[in-house]
């Protein structure tokens, strides 16, 4: 019996100096079943030429080309060429281990599950390694060879702070989830995608495993590294908002708390991009969206005051001075 297919799905934007080494690390691989599909968003580079150069000695290179409509269409649009059983997501400026498909596949084979998530290793190149500790590769070792419902996996990685959402560290079945796409023309979409895939799927199984399968490239200007804009606030807020759509059964409470308190951090980060964005002050529009957006939902009684004097920050100054002049 041949192989399973697995479709690596490779969005590219500006990426020349770090092209080549992603692109060696997909046709390499000791796993012979599978389609690359390059999608490049539009480059200014020398991106696209790379592209071209590697499609005429490789043959299962599938190479697109788009206008520039960021990386969220760019991964639909491999999402919706691919022909493979699994789905691989891998970031044009990173490169996998030459048994990563491998494994995943002889994984996902072996426990009939789901989906398979595995460990990265990060390295910086051009970047402060003072911030080490924004990127994380692995999650804590509780779940290092755990076989157990995504909706289990989800919960245990919220309490554990130690849930990662970055989707090329993720290998699942394309039909098992066929409709899901990528949020358009947002950042922090990944937030998104993952919390989806992990949920959306009642019965949905993952294995988790501790072998760094990929390695991840902390550079300058990506967009986890460049400085906070608007749309970095507007990309969690709309993350928040999606997820608040997701219905979950009624039976299964622990999810729904893990999911809400998911929302929340979103909706907590937005709130401190937004304070680094404009330097410490809320404009009314953003919060007006973070108000309507707490509002729906649940908060514990502890947590109340904490997120009323963090959108009003005016309530808190006011609660300071009246105590001030009481014991003046």
């Amino acid at each position: 019996m041949a192989p399973e297919k697995v479709s690596v799905i490779i969005p590219v934007y500006n990426v020349a100096p770090y092209l080549a080494q992603c692109l060696d690390s997909a046709v390499n691989q000791d796993y012979d079943n599978l389609e690359i599909i390059a999608v490049d968003d539009g480059s200014t580079d020398t991106s696209l030429e790379i592209l071209e150069a590697f499609r005429a000695r490789h043959g299962n290179l599938l190479v697109r080309s788009t206008k520039n409509q960021g990386v969220s269409i760019a991964r639909n649009t491999g999402l919706e060429l691919a022909t493979g059983e699994y789905i691989l997501f891998v970031d044009s400026d990173d490169f996998l281990e030459r048994q990563a498909i491998s494994t995943c596949v002889e994984i996902l084979g072996r426990q009939q599950v789901d989906m398979v998530f595995f460990a990265s290793t990060v390295f910086f190149d051009g970047v402060d390694e003072s911030l080490r500790e924004n990127f994380r590769g692995e999650r804590v070792p509780d779940l290092h060879g755990a076989y157990i419902p995504a909706h289990t996996f989800f919960i245990q990685s919220i309490r554990l702070k130690s849930y990662l959402m970055m989707p090329y560290l993720y290998m699942y079945r394309r039909k098992e989830f066929e409709g899901l796409r990528f949020y358009p023309e947002i950042v922090h979409e990944d937030n998104l995608f993952t919390t989806r895939l992990l949920l959306e799927k009642e019965h949905a199984r993952i294995a988790c495993i501790p072998d760094r399968l990929y390695n991840r490239r902390v550079r300058p200007e990506s967009i986890m590294t460049q400085k906070k804009q608007k749309r970095h606030i507007n990309g969690y807020l709309v993350v928040a908002q999606e997820l608040l759509k997701i219905k979950l059964p009624p039976e299964n409470s622990e999810a729904g708390a893990a999911l809400n308190q998911f929302v929340q951090l979103n909706l907590l980060r937005a709130l401190e991009t937004c304070k680094l964005t404009y330097a410490g002050r809320l404009p009314l529009h953003v919060r007006g969206r973070l108000v309507m957006l707490f509002a729906r939902t649940k908060i514990e009684r502890r947590k109340v005051k904490r997120i009323l004097f963090s959108v009003f920050p005016e309530l808190l100054a006011l609660r300071n001075s009246l105590r001030k002049s009481l014991h003046m």
